[in-house]
C-alpha cells in the first residue's frame, strides 16, 4: 500500500473514524479514483494532498465512502417494541412529556420515518413526540428531505404502505409525516454533537460502530451514553460491538432476543414502565430484584381455616435455541451462539433464518469467510433473503470484488420487485 493511500486512509479514521479493515481498501480505492476522475487528476499523491487541505473535498469524498443502503422497517423487531413501548408509556399517559427519538446514522431517511410512522400508527399524535436524524452525508440527508423513494426502499408488506402515494420518480411520503422529522448535519464522533438537546428516550444507531476503529467506536458511545436517556433504550444493529476489555459497560443487553435493545448501565432500574423491570432478561433481573422484607409470621387461630396454598405458576415456555444465540450473540459470546445455531439444525434441520443468524454472528466475530459460507447456504434456502443478499453484496465489496457485488444487489432490486 502506498504511503499516498495509507494517508488518505487516515484522513477518513480522523474525520468518521472509518477502520479500512472494515471494508477493505478497495472501497475506499474505488471512492479515491471517482475523486480523482471528477477532479481531473490521475495520480494520487495529488489527490492525497487536495484532499488534505480541503474540507469540501473530505467531504465529497466521504460521500462516495459511505454506504447509504437501507429500507423501511428494515428489521422489524425494534419497531414493534417500539410501538408495544409507547402504547403502555405515552398513549395512555397524556401528561407525559413528548416522546423523543433520534436515528444516527439516517442515511437517506428510512429509519426516522420508519420511526415516525411506528409512533404515529400507535396512536401516539404528531404534537406529542419528536424525532431527530442526524447524517454525515449531505447527499443523504438531501434525499431524506425529499422523502420521495424508489421500489428498492420497501421490503415486505404492512399498513405503514398507506402513507405513500405513487408519483413519477417512485413514491413519495405523506408530507405530514415528513414534517415530524427533523434532519441535522453531524457527525457522531462530534463530542459536541446535539449539546443542549434534551436526551432522548429511545436512539437507533444501527450498523454503524461495525464500521469504526476503537478510539472512534469508545468516542461515539460516549456521545451515546450523553444522548440516551436514563431511562431511555439504544438499538445497535447485529454486527455492532459495544464490549471494551479496558472500560466499564456503558450499555447492557435488555429486551427481547434478537431485538439488539440496550439499556444504559449506570441506570439499571429505570423508573418508567415502558423501560422497567419486566424487559430485562431473566438473569438480570433476577440479581437486581431487592431482597424481601423481613415480616413476622402471625401464628392463624384454629377457628379459621388455613388458606390453601397457591398454586405454582405455571413454567414458562422454553427458549428456542435461535433466541438462546441471539441473545447469546448480544452478549458478545459468538462461540456459544454459534453452538446454540447448530442446535436448532440438529433439532429441527436447516432453515433460511438460522442460517442468516449464524452468518451475522460469524460476521460479528470478525470471521468474513464463514459469514459467506452462512449467507449462501441462507439463499440457496430462500434465493430472495433480503438480508443475506445485502451482507454478501457487502461482503463481496470489501474484497474488491464489484462484479460480485453488484450482481448481489440486481437480485436485491428483482426481490424486492424494482
Amino acid at each position: 500500500m502506498s504511503n499516498d493511500q495509507k494517508e488518505i486512509e487516515s484522513l477518513l479514521a480522523r474525520r468518521i473514524g472509518l477502520d479500512p479493515t472494515s471494508t477493505g481498501p478497495h472501497v475506499i480505492g474505488v471512492a479515491v479514483r471517482r475523486r480523482m476522475a471528477d477532479l481531473g487528476i490521475r495520480e494520487v499523491s495529488e489527490y492525497a494532498a487536495i484532499a488534505s487541505g480541503s474540507e469540501a473535498e473530505q467531504q465529497a469524498l466521504i460521500e462516495e465512502v459511505v454506504v447509504p443502503e437501507s429500507w423501511f422497517f428494515r428489521d422489524d423487531r425494534p419497531f414493534r417494541w417500539l410501538s408495544d413501548r409507547v402504547r403502555e408509556g405515552w398513549v395512555g399517559r397524556p401528561g407525559r412529556p413528548a416522546f423523543r427519538a433520534l436515528s444516527i446514522p439516517c442515511a437517506g431517511g428510512q429509519e426516522p420515518y420508519s420511526i415516525a410512522i411506528a409512533l404515529l400508527d400507535a396512536g401516539l399524535p404528531a404534537r406529542r413526540f419528536r424525532v431527530d436524524a442526524v447524517d454525515v452525508s449531505t447527499r443523504s440527508l438531501e434525499i431524506a428531505q425529499r422523502g420521495v423513494y424508489s421500489a428498492n426502499a420497501f421490503r415486505g408488506e404492512g399498513e405503514w404502505r398507506r402513507h405513500f402515494r405513487p408519483v413519477a420518480r417512485g413514491f413519495e411520503l405523506d408530507p405530514a409525516i415528513r414534517s415530524t422529522v427533523r434532519f441535522v448535519h453531524g457527525n457522531a464522533l462530534d463530542p459536541k454533537l446535539l449539546a443542549g438537546s434534551d436526551p432522548y428516550d429511545v436512539v437507533f444507531c444501527r450498523n454503524l460502530l461495525i464500521y469504526l476503529d476503537r478510539p472512534s467506536r469508545a468516542r461515539v458511545l460516549s456521545t451515546l451514553d450523553r444522548l440516551v436517556a436514563d431511562d431511555g433504550v439504544l438499538f445497535l444493529g447485529h454486527a455492532d460491538r459495544i464490549d471494551d476489555p479496558d472500560q466499564a459497560p456503558r450499555f447492557l443487553p435488555t429486551g427481547e432476543s434478537g431485538c439488539f435493545c440496550h439499556r444504559r448501565a449506570t441506570h439499571p432500574n429505570p423508573p418508567h414502565a415502558p423501560f422497567s423491570m419486566p424487559m430485562l432478561t431473566p438473569i438480570l433481573a433476577e440479581r437486581m430484584l431487592p431482597e424481601p422484607p423481613l415480616v413476622r409470621m402471625l401464628p392463624v387461630p384454629e377457628s379459621e381455616p388455613r388458606p390453601e396454598p397457591a398454586a405454582p405458576p405455571p413454567p414458562s415456555p422454553p427458549r428456542s435455541p435461535m433466541e438462546e444465540a441471539a441473545e447469546l450473540a448480544n452478549l458478545g459470546r459468538y462461540d456459544e451462539a454459534i453452538a446454540a445455531c447448530e442446535r436448532q439444525i440438529r433439532q429441527k434441520g436447516p432453515g433460511a433464518a438460522v442460517y442468516s443468524l449464524m452468518g451475522m454472528i460469524r460476521q460479528a466475530a470478525g470471521d468474513s469467510r464463514a459469514a459467506e459460507d452462512c449467507f449462501h447456504k441462507t439463499l440457496y434456502l430462500d434465493p430472495r433473503h433480503d438480508e443475506a443478499l445485502l451482507a454478501l453484496a457487502l461482503l463481496a465489496d470489501r474484497r474488491g470484488d464489484h462484479a460480485a457485488a453488484a450482481g448481489y444487489r440486481r437480485r436485491l432490486s428483482r426481490s424486492s420487485g424494482q
